[in-house]
């Protein structure tokens, strides 16, 4: 009976945990985080941060068992991982399967498999909202914006850069129906052309509610909407 008492507190104390404190072994012993041995180094040179926020926020490891780890964490959008750094200042990188999700300041994060030609077969997916007929995610993506190159302004100066290159925003949203992902078009043409909304009640949905395709709060009224009718 003491063995069993021993047993259930210790469960309980690896539990809880702080992520910083968790060994590799109890982090990753589930087979649903998984360690990267090397983490990507970006040119310091290059304007902005391939981060979501180039800054550490706390943030949980939510698991299918209720089970969660809290700790500090960031997301690497150009290499499409998470990064938790401890009490040392120790940062580590890591990738998860679609069984965790990570919470940052609210939002939640999740692997999804995409399976596009254009985007990859899978990515890292912030939940706007998720119902039975019709969902929506937000893909954050950075892309690297080449500075341009100066014409010959006389014969000695050459070209020239005129700016560093920088890390651009490059997101979109995703329509997930049938558990097809399909990119979010903004523009109202493009959207009648992907055939997924009943044009009548797309057209009566725009006048009445003013749709505007790049504020997500219309998104989420728009995929309540068709969820519903």
């Amino acid at each position: 009976m003491k063995k069993i008492i021993f047993f259930i507190l210790l469960i309980n104390s690896i539990n809880s945990q702080n992520l910083s404190e968790l060994t590799e072994q109890n982090l990753f012993r589930g087979g649903n985080v998984f360690l990267i041995d090397k983490m990507n180094s970006y040119d310091l040179d290059i304007d902005g941060t391939p981060y979501l926020n180039p800054d550490f926020d706390k943030g949980q490891i939510i698991f299918e068992n209720g089970n969660s780890y809290s700790g500090e964490i960031r997301i690497d959008l150009v290499a499409q991982n998470f990064q938790i750094r401890g009490k040392d200042g120790k940062i580590t990188p890591i990738e998860i399967n679609d069984k965790v999700k990570i919470q940052i300041n609210g939002d939640q994060y999740k692997l999804h498999a995409i399976n596009t030609t254009e985007f990859g077969e899978i990515g890292i997916l912030r939940e706007c909202i998720e119902l039975d007929n019709i969902s929506l995610y937000y893909f954050p993506r950075k892309k690297l914006q080449k500075p341009i190159e100066a014409g010959i302004s006389a014969p000695t100066s050459g070209y020239g850069k005129t700016d560093n290159p920088e890390w651009k925003d490059d997101g979109f949203y995703f329509f997930e129906i049938n558990d097809k992902y399909l990119e979010v078009p903004t523009k109202y043409k493009k959207l009648l052309e992907l055939k997924i909304f009943d044009e009548e009640k797309l057209k009566a949905f725009r006048k009445k509610y003013k749709l505007d395709l790049r504020k997500e709060g219309k998104l989420i009224e728009l995929v309540k909407y068709f969820n519903e009718n």
